[in-house]
């Protein structure tokens, strides 16, 4: 319908053109092309307000309401998303909370299991030591007692030793001689 009334108006305006032709000037200013002037004027102006009114306007208007229902969609869709990632958030961070709080507590668990199995060590180890230090010292004492008991022996053997050596005489000194010299007061 619309390309029929398109090819009247063309077809219309074209013989307005031609028949002003044969009368000189510019038709347009001519005022005897004022009456068809304005007829044509309204008849295009109502003709593109019907068009852009009816036509392009709704398909604007259905184009713009489509599209902020699409926004709207979208928004709405992307707000739900943001609440279920901060629930997943929160999520995460209570459940990564407790397995730290579950780990921690493993840790310190096994430590003092740890400790007390280094501490039974070490109080096994300190009365092995004990042991062995008083075996030692019983040994130390033994030792000492023997040698005590031998040093007047040894003290003679080296003054007999030493007087041969010095004087080149022989002599053989007694234990009571040493045992005599050494209680006598200084």
């Amino acid at each position: 319908m619309s390309k029929f009334l398109l090819n009247i108006i063309i077809f219309l305006s074209f013989g307005n053109v031609f028949s002003a032709d044969g009368k000189g000037g510019m038709p347009q200013l001519n005022p005897e092309s004022f009456s068809s002037q304005l007829f044509w004027l309204f008849f295009f102006f109502i003709l593109l307000y019907t068009a852009i009114n009816y036509l392009f306007i709704p398909k604007i208007k259905k184009v713009r309401d489509d599209r902020d229902k699409t926004l709207e969609k979208l928004i709405s869709d992307s707000r739900s998303i943001n609440e279920s990632i901060e629930t997943i958030l929160e999520k995460i961070d209570d459940d990564m909370n407790k397995e730290k709080e579950i780990s921690n507590n493993e840790i310190n668990k096994a430590l003092n299991e740890n400790k007390k199995i280094l501490d039974q060590k070490i109080f096994l180890l300190d009365g092995e030591l004990e042991k062995k230090r008083n075996i030692i010292l019983k040994d130390l004492n033994t030792s000492k007692a023997t040698i005590e008991k031998k040093i007047p022996e040894i003290v003679i053997s080296l003054s007999d030793q030493i007087y041969e050596k010095i004087l080149g005489e022989k002599k053989k000194s007694e234990i009571n001689e040493f045992k005599k010299f050494m209680e006598s007061p200084k």
